[in-house]
């Protein structure tokens, strides 16, 4: 009931607005801990940060920050000795006939846009700014909102004896909403970082990014981190476990 009412309460906050990209720099954090570490058995998650996603926001002023938060994110998680685990996600399918998705289902018609993509499409490819570890990250398929959908994702996390995840990705109520609240029903404890997370542009985008990070993922409970929260805990966890 409590979840419901929230809701609700945003939505009626919201009112109508002009279609606007959906940034994060009024988020209020829900973690106030100056000491905070994400230990020594963390992952960090980057979600979906393909050439397709990235073109409809990085023309926006609000998307240029939100790629160049997630980009000193990376680096600084790089810088770590050792880094810790970094998987990064992309979304393409086996094939041109997409026999991920199949004919007129509900989740075919949500990436209609995306048309055929495949692991050699231009379009699926990492965004330049975002530059994975050679030899050291793990770039993984997904034909799914959930980043663990059809992928070794959850079987990485459990093998490497991961308690923790941190997420970045785009967009907040498809990918990163889904992968926090799968991972946090694993028993894993989540942070997402709310600068690294954007709603690309529609009527709601402002509001869709507020109600999930200050009224959905905080009932769960997930953590909702600022990118310098996160940057701090860095310097205070690990050596990383990998």
């Amino acid at each position: 009931m409590m979840f419901k009412s929230t809701l609700a309460c945003l939505a009626l906050a919201a009112g109508a607005l002009t279609a606007s990209p959906g940034s994060s720099l009024n988020i209020t954090p829900t973690v106030t801990d100056a000491s905070l570490s994400f230990g020594e058995h963390y992952a960090v998650l980057n979600l979906d940060l393909i050439n397709d996603l990235v073109a409809a926001v990085n023309t926006t002023q609000a998307g240029a920050a939100w790629i160049n938060n997630t980009a000193t994110w990376i680096d600084a998680v790089h810088k770590q000795t050792p880094p810790p685990l970094s998987i990064f996600s992309r979304i393409y399918f086996s094939n041109v006939q997409r026999p991920e998705i199949g004919p007129d289902t509900p989740f075919g018609q949500a990436v209609a846009s995306l048309g055929n993509l495949t692991e050699s499409s231009p379009g699926s490819q990492l965004y330049p700014a975002f530059k994975p570890l050679e030899n050291w990250d793990v770039i993984i398929q997904k034909a799914r909102y959930y980043a663990g959908a059809g992928n070794p994702l959850e079987e990485i996390l459990s093998s490497q004896k991961i308690d923790t995840v941190i997420l970045s990705g785009l967009r907040t109520s498809g990918v990163v909403l889904s992968t926090a609240i799968r991972l946090f029903d694993l028993n894993y404890q989540v942070y997402v970082i709310s600068n690294n997370t954007f709603e690309t542009s529609s009527t709601y985008s402002s509001q869709n990014q507020k109600i999930i990070l200050e009224g959905i993922l905080p009932l769960l409970p997930v953590n909702v981190i600022t990118i310098e929260q996160a940057i701090d805990a860095l310097s205070r966890s690990g050596p990383a476990v990998y």
